[in-house]
């Protein structure tokens, strides 16, 4: 059996990670990454609330617990980032960002010092091994709760040394699990918000305030049709909340301009893209083109396409076209339940 050390939340899903692992007989060390949100804006997520409540949790498990403060390589790696992405016209994925460059990172770092084998977590995913004998990411078995495309760009030493106990079961399960062993967060709520912005315009106007400024919504030919207050309060993709009416619309946010300061907007039938441009890209297959699916969001429907990877980029052609997402997000790619790979949209193509 192995030391695992487990990041724990003080959610449910964590908790039962670590219950299921100690009934499978491995010595479970849980752990908290501290990520200084509480110095942002006084939201305790993640924070000293989540802290206690994973020490309560692992007292009930009768586990040891440890807190990682991780505040400054969270803020340098992600929050200062993010608040860069809007004020850049482009809209970030801060999830990926942390599991990648923060999370497992420091979990792994902390797993060494305690002299655990391996790191946990209760993400919704698998990690499975290909005909190459290395690991990679897949679809969590519960469609609903699947998070492996927020794991898309962990490689594949860190696969070698994760686990996820929860990959097999549904939500449901688990929290079933939880009321059985009686665990005290057996019910309790979870957030699907970004943990460190409740309200990410403020967080922008601290850090970004030039995101803030006022410009004009023009068409695409360069039309005004309007004002906006700044461009961090907007998105491609977006139809509600743009502030403009009258001939011409219902309008959508076709791109924004950071440069002039300009929001664009047009018809739904701007945003149909058949060709996506990737950077900072994830490639795993050994040959430079694949025939797989793309998933543009959290939750979206896959699209067949064809992907190329150059050494930089991936150029993803879509048999269909489809709403494009917006610039900044991740498109991951999949064969079958497998990642692939997967990259940030750069830009589309109609």
């Amino acid at each position: 059996m192995a030391r695992v050390l487990v990041g724990m939340s003080g959610g449910v899903d964590s908790a039962v990670a670590a219950l299921l692992l100690l009934e499978q007989g491995h010595d479970v060390v849980g752990a908290t990454l501290r990520l200084g949100i509480a110095k942002l804006h006084g939201r305790q997520c993640c924070g000293e609330e989540a802290a206690i409540e994973a020490r309560r949790v692992a007292g009930e498990l009768g586990i040891q617990h440890v807190t990682v403060d991780v505040a400054d390589i969270f803020a340098a790696e992600v929050v200062e980032p993010f608040a860069a992405a809007y004020a850049g016209g482009r809209t970030p994925n801060p999830c990926v960002v942390c599991n990648e460059r923060v999370k497992f990172a420091a979990l792994i770092e902390r797993a060494d010092a305690l002299g655990c084998d391996e790191v946990a977590t209760g993400h919704y995913a698998r990690v499975v091994t290909g005909p190459d004998g290395r690991p990679s990411i897949a679809r969590g078995a519960d469609a609903a709760k699947d998070q492996s495309y927020f794991l898309y760009r962990l490689d594949a030493a860190t696969l070698a040394r994760v686990r996820f106990p929860l990959g097999n079961l549904t939500k449901g399960e688990v929290r079933r699990i939880a009321a059985r062993a009686g665990l005290p967060v057996a019910a309790r709520d979870e957030s699907q918000e970004v943990c460190f912005a409740d309200d990410h315009v403020a967080l922008v106007a601290r850090l970004r305030p030039e995101a803030l400024r006022p410009g004009p919504i023009e068409t695409s030919d360069g039309t005004v049709v309007g004002a906006h207050a700044g461009i961090a309060r907007y998105t491609v993709g977006q139809r509600k909340g743009i502030g403009i009416g009258g001939p011409g619309g219902p309008w959508r946010v076709v791109a924004i301009d950071a440069e002039r300061n300009a929001v664009i907007v047009g018809a739904s039938a701007s945003l149909l893209a058949r060709r996506f441009v990737l950077s900072d890209a994830v490639w795993r297959p050994t040959g430079a083109a694949v025939r797989c699916f793309a998933v543009q969001r959290y939750r979206a429907r896959p699209a067949a396409c064809e992907a190329r990877y150059d050494g930089s980029r991936i150029v993803v052609e879509l048999e269909d076209a489809c709403e494009t997402t917006a610039p900044g997000q991740s498109v991951v790619l999949y064969e079958g339940d497998v990642v692939i790979g997967g990259g940030v949209l750069e830009r589309w193509d109609r």
